[in-house]
């Protein structure tokens, strides 16, 4: 995730993109994000994403791209399948 000029990665198993970007959401540690706060999380947990709202990356395999609304901006992420 891009989020207010720095850049956070992290990994997480899931059996869908949609359900990925679910687990991701919930496990994502924001004391490593500056900015970015419990409230955020729970309103993004809150919103229940659309489906709709994962775009798959034009040119490239199994990558795709949504958005997060939080407090203090916009987070830009990016998910890309790989196995292990």
């Amino acid at each position: 995730m891009e989020y207010l000029g720095g850049t956070y990665i992290s990994q997480i198993e899931a059996t869908s993109k949609e359900n990925a970007r679910v687990i991701w959401i919930k496990t994502l540690n924001i004391e490593e994000i500056e900015g970015f706060t419990i409230a955020d999380k729970e309103n993004i947990i809150k919103e229940n994403f659309s489906d709709d709202d994962i775009t798959p990356i034009n040119q490239t395999k199994s990558v795709w791209f949504f958005m997060v609304e939080a407090k203090n901006g916009y987070g830009h992420v990016n998910m890309v399948k790989t196995k292990l």
